[in-house]
């Protein structure tokens, strides 16, 4: 599975030789990165991002709208428990599942929290661009600025993004991060090819066309999004199950009672909630310790 992108990039190179099927940027799609960080303590581990782009076209001008944080109906896979008893993405090249496919076929939801959006200006043919804006007013102010570009089209879009920090004392630092197209197959509507940022981190990406933008909507948190399929991962850990059986135990040789399976059952449930909520590990033993108690009564 961890190799499965690199594999579909080399068959999609082949499949899709010399005049590619054009590409029509208009609509909404799904990007998935994978890359390795060379700046990184760890440069050879596998890392993965993903992310919702939107594109508009608004008579002679363009739309990109980015949403960074991608909400999927079911999260497993995504993410894991660390030894801090805390979730976060998977540290190694996450694929779909058969159902997150057909999800993202669907068209995914967004948390709108952290997206950008730009304008731009230009045509297919002499690439589009946005604006940059203007630079440090004074010796003792610092500016950002972005500029968004999408050139090559219709046949292999490159996608780019430069991020320019200055000021008119410090000079300026700029990063760039570009996502060049070199495979187009399924009509248009799967690009696939290499991702880079800053000479550092190096991999592939896999772009797919999905639901029309108004299938996307706003929501929660992410950490509310994540909860049920989060609960749901911890339902099914027989390692975790196996320590909530353990703490139960002790509860129960200190009270001197006993509980039936399907008393186990509803205890098991309420500490997989209280876990995917971050309740602290103490906590948690005092639940099981009350609903021991009120079993045993």
């Amino acid at each position: 599975m961890r190799a499965a992108l690199g594999t579909l990039l080399a068959v999609a190179s082949i499949a899709v030789p010399g005049s590619a099927v054009g590409v029509e940027l208009a609509g909404t799609w799904y990007v998935l990165v994978h890359y390795k960080d060379a700046a990184a303590g760890n440069p050879d581990a596998e890392r993965w991002d993903d992310r919702v782009w939107v594109f508009e076209r608004k008579g002679g001008r363009m739309r990109w709208t980015e949403y960074p944080i991608v909400l999927f109906r079911d999260e497993t896979g995504r993410f894991e428990r660390r030894s801090t008893g805390q979730y976060a993405r998977i540290l190694h090249h996450w694929e779909p599942s058969p159902a997150q496919r057909a999800d993202i076929a669907d068209g995914l939801q967004v948390n709108t929290r952290g997206s950008k959006r730009k304008t731009l200006r230009g045509s297919d043919a002499a690439g589009w661009s946005s604006s940059r804006a203007r630079g440090a007013a004074s010796a003792s102010s610092i500016s950002y600025s972005e500029v968004w570009r999408v050139e090559g089209l219709p046949d292999r879009p490159v996608f780019s993004r430069s991020d320019l920090l200055s000021g008119a004392a410090t000079g300026s630092m700029e990063g760039v991060t570009r996502y060049a197209t070199t495979a187009v197959s399924r009509g248009g509507d799967l690009l696939t090819g290499t991702f880079e940022r800053d000479d550092s981190r190096r991999g592939v990406f896999r772009m797919v066309r999905t639901g029309e933008a108004g299938a996307l909507e706003g929501s929660g948190t992410l950490a509310e999004r994540q909860r049920p399929a989060l609960e749901s991962e911890i339902r099914r850990s027989p390692e975790l199950r196996a320590e909530a059986r353990s703490l139960l135990e002790g509860a129960l040789a200190e009270s001197g009672t006993s509980l039936s399976e399907q008393a186990f059952e509803e205890i098991w449930l309420e500490v997989a909630r209280l876990a995917a909520q971050g309740v602290p590990e103490r906590e948690i033993r005092a639940r099981i310790a009350e609903m021991v108690a009120a079993g045993s009564e």
